[in-house]
């Protein structure tokens, strides 16, 4: 049996990983700042989406991590674009 203070830990997890990339700086870094973030992100969504208890979970963070998703979404595109060499190089 999973309590809050569990459930607030798989937040928290998502929540840093999702802000590591973010606020990332270094361009060489983003890739796997955005592939560590976005599974953290889909696999709490998962979670949250895909149990029985669904009541359980506060909108707030289902809501928090559909943001997300569409952020690393947003920024992938950013990165990962044709011009993503000359930025690097």
């Amino acid at each position: 049996m999973k309590n809050g203070h569990e459930e607030s830990g798989h937040f928290q997890q998502w929540e840093k990983l999702y802000k590591d990339a973010l606020f990332e700086s270094e361009v060489l870094k983003m890739p796997r700042r955005l592939e560590l973030a976005k599974h953290a992100v889909l696999d709490r969504l998962e979670d949250v989406t895909c149990t029985r208890k669904k009541r359980t979970y506060q909108a707030q963070e289902l809501e928090a991590l559909r943001h997300a998703d569409r952020a690393l979404k947003a920024l992938e595109q950013l990165y990962f674009t044709d011009n993503y060499d000359e930025r690097i190089g």
